[in-house]
């Protein structure tokens, strides 16, 4: 029998670091400031919201049968 080699992960310490101040720069900011940038993520997801209801539209006009699983 083989024995296992432990895994091996990278090194995220930098991007958990980022993260934590980015949370800190937004909780930092205005509620105004705060209801803008959530206006712009909502304009940048726009299109994705619009194609997955074109695809749930297109997917109930073909019928159950259709359906992939």
């Amino acid at each position: 029998m083989s024995q296992r080699k432990p895994a091996v992960y990278p090194d995220i310490s930098d991007i958990l670091a980022r993260k934590a101040e980015g949370r800190r720069e937004i909780a930092r900011r205005s509620f105004g400031e705060k209801i803008a940038m959530m206006e712009k993520l909502r304009e940048r997801v726009a299109p994705i919201k619009r194609a997955r209801e074109q695809r749930r539209a297109a997917e109930r006009s073909r019928g159950p049968s259709d359906r992939r699983q």
